[in-house]
């Protein structure tokens, strides 16, 4: 993106029914408003993501969505098309595997988004030579036609501004969650 706005657009298509999580692939965005958001995957329930302390791998995801209504936790759920290529275990596997080419998100090194940049560049095939944050990746998914739906957890809106940020942006935000977590 050459010019940046402070927000990216989507629309929400329902809130979550926790139910439609059992099965599929879902982008989730966990403090969707907060800049910048935590990107993880949901495959057929279960959560991964790469994060400050390491990995999160076959996380349960009614453990990550109690800890999210508890916490008041504003979060989208992109859900993305079926693959016809490839089943969900397998699809598992393959973020499993980009998941372990990082140790954890690191100012300045390794973010949430990163696994799944490589992630969806190799099984979706996704051009990723000009996108370097989440937001970007959206209009390719679009283009591609990939994404199913958007449903979202604590946002009463049936659109939503997603924050769009810079380098600056993002390390700052990655070393104050450093800091708040030692501090917890």
């Amino acid at each position: 993106m050459t010019d940046l706005q402070t927000s990216y657009k989507l629309k929400i298509d329902s809130p979550l029914n926790e139910i439609d999580l059992q099965t599929g692939l879902y982008i989730v965005i966990i403090n969707a408003s907060k800049v910048p958001p935590h990107i993880g995957l949901i495959i057929d329930n279960k959560y991964h993501s790469l994060n400050i302390k390491g990995r999160d791998i076959n996380k349960p995801i009614d453990i990550v969505l109690k800890t999210l209504n508890q916490k008041s936790i504003p979060s989208l759920f992109i859900k993305i098309k079926q693959h016809h290529k490839i089943n969900a275990e397998d699809l598992c596997v393959n973020f499993i595997d980009k998941l372990n080419c990082f140790t954890s998100v690191e100012a300045g090194g390794a973010t949430c988004f990163s696994p799944i940049k490589l992630f969806f560049e190799e099984e979706y095939s996704v051009p990723m030579e000009d996108v370097t944050y989440f937001y970007e990746m959206i209009p390719k998914l679009y283009s591609m036609n990939l994404i199913e739906n958007i449903s979202s957890l604590l946002i009463d809106s049936n659109e939503f501004q997603l924050p769009v940020y810079n380098k600056e942006q993002l390390y700052s935000g990655i070393e104050q969650t450093i800091k708040n977590n030692k501090e917890n």
